[in-house]
């Protein structure tokens, strides 16, 4: 494959030498932490920066979560990483939207991992979150939440068949768990959450469909019998949601949040991975907050997440 180099554009500011430090923390490092599989890492360390070659937005985003790793690794020299970090990703979107095209066969393998990076940006760039109140957190993870159901609406829901035959073709394969799921007791419980309510009908499916995709996500990943390091199944459960749940998690709805709570609880498997962190413990903590007393009985799993000793060690 031979990139097809962009035109000079003369808004972009010029490569250095900082650049190919943060790209070689990528082929080097970075990459790795995105799965545990070989395979699917040879693919995020040839195939997707090849791609980047031809695609300026998502090299500046390649380099933009490069920067925020080396942020993580190296805590002496945060400051400047945060702020290159910001600066990539400000020059990647400004690339991005002037494209101004829709997606199609020629674009949405680099959209995909455009978007995707995306997410995975603002979940992992802990200068977003500093200060906030539980509520100021709640909106930030439903943001991420809608950053990342993006990368269906965007691109997988239309070019799912195609992105699978590309030289991302790894990334898409999956070992379906066998059903009945083995997953925890009161992850299953949580249909009863909607099965024994006066919710309407079109609730009740977003919901449904919410509850089903998270089962599937805690039988894929194998949960709790496994601790995670890398994002691997991070985007799994929100590139699925419904718009009609998503609309549910802006109204705060509870039902909703206690969907989300379980959810957190799979990101204390995650807490390894640099991305991830405490993000599970700080988003089970807001929609505890957020809800109160009334749904203690639906929160105590979640909540008894909250100490080490209860959850990954």
């Amino acid at each position: 494959m031979t990139p097809t180099f962009p035109t000079s554009d003369t808004s972009d500011p010029a490569l250095n030498m900082q650049h190919l430090e943060l790209l070689h923390q990528f082929v080097t490092s970075t990459y790795r932490t995105f799965n545990d599989n070989d395979e699917v890492r040879e693919v995020w360390r040839t195939s997707i920066v090849w791609m980047a070659l031809a695609h300026p937005y998502l090299m500046y985003e390649l380099l933009a979560i490069s920067a925020l790793h080396l942020a993580y690794c190296r805590p002496e020299s945060s400051p400047w990483y945060y702020t290159t970090s910001t600066e990539l990703q400000t020059q990647a979107l400004n690339s991005f939207n002037s494209i101004q095209r829709a997606v199609d066969a020629s674009n949405c393998a680099p959209v995909l991992m455009f978007t995707s990076l995306l997410a995975v940006h603002v979940l992992a760039d802990p200068s977003r979150t500093v200060g906030l109140g539980t509520s100021q957190y709640l909106d930030h993870v439903i943001h991420c939440i809608m950053l990342m159901r993006n990368v269906q609406k965007l691109v997988i829901r239309d070019w799912y068949d195609h992105l699978k035959k590309s030289e991302l073709g790894p990334i898409f394969g999956v070992t379906q768990p066998e059903k009945p799921y083995q997953i925890p007791q009161p992850c299953l419980d949580l249909a009863k959450l909607i099965e024994h309510s006066d919710l309407g009908d079109q609730a009740k499916e977003a919901y449904n469909s919410a509850i089903e995709r998270l089962h599937w996500l805690y039988a894929v990943s194998n949960v709790p019998n496994e601790n995670y390091t890398t994002v691997r199944w991070l985007l799994a459960w929100p590139i699925q949601l419904s718009g009609d749940y998503q609309d549910k998690l802006n109204q705060r709805r509870p039902e909703a949040l206690v969907i989300l709570a379980y959810f957190a609880v799979m990101l204390r498997f995650y807490k390894g991975c640099w991305v991830v962190g405490d993000s599970g413990k700080f988003l089970i903590e807001s929609i505890s907050a957020h809800l109160g007393p009334h749904w203690r009985e639906w929160m105590e799993w979640p909540l008894s997440f909250l100490t080490d000793s209860s959850d990954t060690g």
